[in-house]
C-alpha cells in the first residue's frame, strides 16, 4: 500500500481519526463503497469500536462491513454510538469476530411493528447536530464580538 496524503482513507484497529490509518494511493480492487459502518474486530485498545465512513476507503482485514439501505449519515452514527456501548465485552482473547458480530443485539429505537424506527434515530441526530452547531456559532460570535 502506498502513503498518499491526498489519496484514500486506510482504515484500521485504531479507534482515533474515526478508523483512518492513513491515506493511500486508490487501488480500485481494495476500495470500498462508503455510506456503510466499519465494526473493528481486533486490535488492543480498538477492538469492539465502530465507525461510520460516508466516503469510498480502503479497508485492513481488521474490519466487518455493514451495508443498509436505511444506513446514512445520521443513522450510522446513532448505531455506532450504540453498538460502542458494548465493546467492553470484546479483549485481545474474545475477539468481535464476524460470527460474533452477527450475534449482537443491539437496542434501538423501533416503531409500533417492532421495526426499527430510522426516521427517529435520524432526526435524534439531526437535533444534536444542530444543537452542536448553534453551540459553535455561539462561540464564535462571543469571540469576535
Amino acid at each position: 500500500m502506498e502513503k498518499d496524503d491526498s489519496g484514500i482513507s486506510y482504515l484500521g484497529a485504531t479507534n482515533l481519526n474515526n478508523g483512518v490509518l492513513c491515506f493511500v494511493r486508490a487501488v480500485d480492487s481494495l476500495v470500498q463503497k462508503g455510506n456503510c459502518i466499519a465494526f473493528i474486530r481486533n486490535g488492543e485498545g480498538s477492538m469492539g469500536y465502530s465507525v461510520y465512513k460516508a466516503e469510498d476507503f480502503i479497508a485492513t482485514s481488521d474490519m466487518t462491513l455493514a451495508y443498509s439501505e436505511h444506513i446514512n449519515k445520521y443513522t450510522g452514527m446513532f448505531i455506532t454510538t450504540i453498538a460502542d456501548r458494548i465493546r467492553g465485552k470484546y479483549n485481545f482473547g474474545y475477539k468481535r469476530s464476524a460470527t460474533r458480530l452477527a450475534k449482537e443485539v443491539l437496542s434501538l429505537p423501533v416503531t409500533t411493528t417492532g421495526q426499527p424506527y430510522w426516521e427517529y434515530m435520524e432526526q435524534y441526530m439531526r437535533n444534536i447536530e444542530s444543537a452542536q452547531i448553534l453551540k459553535y456559532l455561539s462561540s464564535i460570535n462571543n469571540r469576535v464580538a
